[in-house]
């Protein structure tokens, strides 16, 4: 079971990766070379800081790739406990659907308001 939940993991953990970076490279062929990308929003819904297109559009992709890799690599997920193989099964796969959706809606703010500026 251990076995099966570890490479259940590392399925939904490459699956994440790919929309992640599906999505960033959608973005990427939209976005022109010298548009500054948004990065947080503040109360009134306005960009308060961008960055670079680089940066703004592969920060989200690298973290998650550092994050999904790292109970790999430590290998966390080597275990003969299947309690523990459960619970390190769960956060692997929170943490794939979290990070899958939090690319999403980043994209789709960062994409909705650079029309709403003209920048696309």
């Amino acid at each position: 079971m251990e076995t099966t939940l570890r490479v259940l993991g590392d399925g939904l953990s490459i699956a994440a990766l790919a929309i992640i970076a599906a999505t960033a490279q959608g973005a990427w062929k939209r976005i022109p070379k010298d548009v500054l990308v948004p990065m947080l929003w503040g109360r009134d819904g306005k960009p308060s800081v961008r960055a670079p297109k680089g940066v703004g559009l592969l920060s989200i992709p690298l973290l998650s790739t550092v994050v999904l890799l790292s109970f790999t690599a430590t290998q966390a997920t080597f275990t003969d406990d299947p309690i523990q193989a459960i619970l390190i099964f769960l956060v692997r796969a929170t943490l794939a659907a979290s990070l899958g959706l939090s690319q999403l809606f980043h994209l789709r703010f960062v994409i909705r308001t650079l029309q709403d500026e003209g920048q696309l």
